[in-house]
């Protein structure tokens, strides 16, 4: 099929509401990235849907941004400063992963 498929239902990823999660926008920047990869689409859609995915990247890590900030601001120490911290993890899907204990 040479048409382009779009699963997320949208136009462009413009179009994308800013209530949507990130979770919502990482499902369909996969779409996209299925869609590319399928290669059944024209070098016109192709672009289009790279843009689209793009853009969808662009607003992803916005939120990511905007959720650092946010944990920022609960892990303030002593005097108002940021607190950093190493922060290590393990998915549990990978391959040996281990639950660690708290």
């Amino acid at each position: 099929m040479a048409a382009a498929k779009d699963k997320s239902g949208q136009g462009g990823a413009g179009d994308t509401s800013a209530r949507e999660s990130l979770e919502t926008l990482l499902g369909k920047l996969e779409a996209v990235v299925s869609d590319l990869e399928g290669g059944e689409t024209e070098l016109e859609q192709s672009l289009s849907l790279y843009e689209k995915g793009m853009a969808l990247v662009n607003l992803c890590n916005q939120r990511l941004d905007a959720v650092e900030q946010r944990i920022a601001i609960v892990t303030r120490g002593p005097e108002d400063a940021p607190r950093l911290e190493t922060f290590e993890h393990q998915a549990s899907h990978e391959p040996g992963a281990t639950p660690k204990a708290r």
